[in-house]
């Protein structure tokens, strides 16, 4: 089956994606405000690519623009509800990569995926663990950083225990089969984590540490276990 995508640039596209879509499949500390989307998109710091099925949008997903190092993030993957199992975000998926890479030209593309672990599954929000299945079937690996969502919203918290996850890495960011080089996420790290919390916070401390050196090492899914956990001490609560 082929899928209509389209890149979704009009504030009215861009909205009811952000309604139909989005608002639907994230919780609220997790998902920017439909302004703050609105914004980001309309000042081209995010690029949307949606599937629209019988002038209805029915899935999309949304990447940052690569930062000065190359680092994309692939912000959002999302589909109406009951949509899922279809096929339809593995398709979304590969033609955004695909997308990506020739346009922006990156020197890596990530996912943040919530450790399955220490969130639960839900009918509304998905499967955590199906979800870094999904992931490593498109050739995701799991970076070796105890990863977590600094606060999104004012007044909310941040996310504990994510991961980030490698969907994409150009092949000269390698240093061998199971490490990649650091700077590109040293660099673009400190930016959004270490620079955006309270100054002594462990867990961006954390962070930053596992990022100090020059590579930094790609765990299988099957290894998750392996992998640091960004969970926050009892003092590290008060944020």
């Amino acid at each position: 089956m082929t899928l209509p995508f389209a890149v979704l640039e009009s504030p009215q596209d861009l909205s009811t994606f952000y309604e139909r879509v989005l608002r639907p499949s994230f919780p609220e500390t997790e998902l920017v405000t439909h302004d703050e989307f609105l914004e980001a998109c309309t000042n081209q710091f995010l690029h949307v690519i949606g599937v629209i099925e019988d002038d209805n949008i029915v899935a999309g997903a949304v990447g940052t623009m690569p930062t000065h190092e190359g680092v994309m993030m692939l912000l959002y993957l999302a589909l109406q509800p009951g949509l899922r199992g279809a096929g339809i975000g593995g398709k979304l998926l590969d033609c955004a990569l695909a997308r990506w890479q020739q346009e922006f030209s990156p020197t890596m593309i990530l996912a943040e995926v919530e450790h399955p672990n220490y969130h639960p599954s839900s009918e509304d929000h998905g499967d955590p663990a199906a979800r870094m299945r999904f992931y490593a079937r498109h050739g995701g690996r799991i970076l070796d950083i105890p990863y977590f969502q600094p606060a999104i919203r004012e007044g909310e918290p941040p996310v504990p225990a994510l991961m980030l996850v490698t969907l994409w890495v150009a092949p000269e960011a390698f240093i061998d089969d199971d490490c990649i080089i650091a700077w590109p996420l040293r660099a673009a790290l400190r930016r959004e984590i270490v620079d955006t919390c309270p100054e002594g916070f462990g867990p961006a401390i954390r962070v930053a540490e596992s990022v100090a050196g020059d590579a930094v090492r790609l765990w299988e899914s099957h290894d998750i276990d392996r992998v640091p956990v960004g969970l926050f001490d009892t003092e590290d609560a008060v944020l």
